[in-house]
């Protein structure tokens, strides 16, 4: 039987008891990662470790609020206690609120700090820790590349390569605005911003950092949330959007954190990549047309979207 291609390595996954860190941690413990999953819902952090080891893999889980410092560098030290080493992390982790929406001239200052510490400082605050973590840890088991076959002339040491990988979860959001939503689409912009800039700082020590930039994906929060609100009609306004014309899931993110978590994705780093069903590279004025026929067609849609406004449509 072929070698699970993450056997023997450690990972983060903060954000992963329920959603697309939730799909992350199992896809990565099915594939030998050993899991430490860090949530601030620790019943359902608990519920998701249990559920991989029920499946044959290694996750424990770990309550705390990844925007404080104390609790990132503890997470760290706990993955290296637990599996003796640190060589994947994933940067998942974010709780909005209504008190998160809203322009620059809308939004509170206390507002927009707890929503930037959470977007963008949590992220900051794992590499800082996490990194020399994987430094100390050294190049990943069973990804030795053997002497260096690279083409051209190459004098000295090889390159070091497979020494850890971070992936950090920005979203389409952070490519294209929603208004009134300053707070996320500022800060997930940020994500892609910073990812750059550490795939540059940390390329050199064998670590890449890329970046994940999600459409729509439907959760267990947000099937409850189209359970509730939307209807079918509205349910399918959303898949028209996407060229392969459905929503996503977060088996599906899941399945594209794992390469740029593998050793065949080594050379890739400082990418952001939108796992969107096609949706970002669209011209906008045809989704609208197709969009203004679709609701004249269908006048009693309802979508999940409809509660936060108060305008939903019976």
């Amino acid at each position: 039987m072929t070698e699970k291609r993450f056997a023997g390595r450690g990972a983060i996954v903060t954000g992963g008891a329920l959603g697309i860190g939730g799909a992350t941690a199992r896809r990565l413990a099915a594939d030998g990662a050993s899991v430490l999953i860090v949530d601030v819902v620790a019943d359902a952090a608990e519920v998701n470790a249990e559920r991989i080891r029920a499946a044959g893999g290694t996750a424990v889980a770990m309550t705390g609020d990844v925007s404080q410092e104390p609790v990132v560098k503890s997470m760290v030290e706990r993955a290296v206690t637990e599996f003796g080493r640190l060589d994947i992390m994933v940067q998942n982790a974010y709780g909005g609120g209504s008190d998160r929406a809203g322009s620059a001239v809308e939004v509170k200052p206390e507002s927009w700090h707890a929503g930037m510490d959470l977007l963008v400082t949590a992220l900051y605050l794992g590499a800082k820790y996490g990194v020399p973590a994987m430094e100390e840890s050294g190049s990943a088991p069973g990804s030795d590349p053997g002497p260096w076959t690279g083409a051209g002339l190459r004098h000295g040491s090889p390159p070091k390569m497979n020494v850890g990988r971070i992936v950090n979860i920005s979203s389409v959001h952070g490519i294209l605005q929603a208004p009134r939503s300053l707070i996320y689409e500022a800060g997930k912009a940020a994500v892609i911003g910073l990812t750059r800039q550490m795939a540059v700082d940390f390329g050199p020590l064998g670590i890449t950092v890329n970046a994940i930039a999600p459409g729509h994906i439907v959760t267990e929060r947000g099937e409850a949330m189209w359970g509730e609100v939307g209807n079918e009609a509205g349910f399918r306004l959303f898949e028209l959007h996407y060229p392969v014309r459905r929503t996503g899931v977060p088996d599906d993110i899941a399945a594209g954190i794992a390469f740029l978590c593998s050793d065949e994705a080594s050379f890739i780093t400082g990418v952001t990549l939108p796992i969107d069903g096609g949706m970002s590279v669209q011209l906008q004025e045809n989704i609208v047309m197709d969009t203004k026929d679709y609701i004249l067609e269908n006048p009693g849609l309802r979508t999940h979207f409809d509660q936060d406004r108060g305008t939903a449509r019976r």
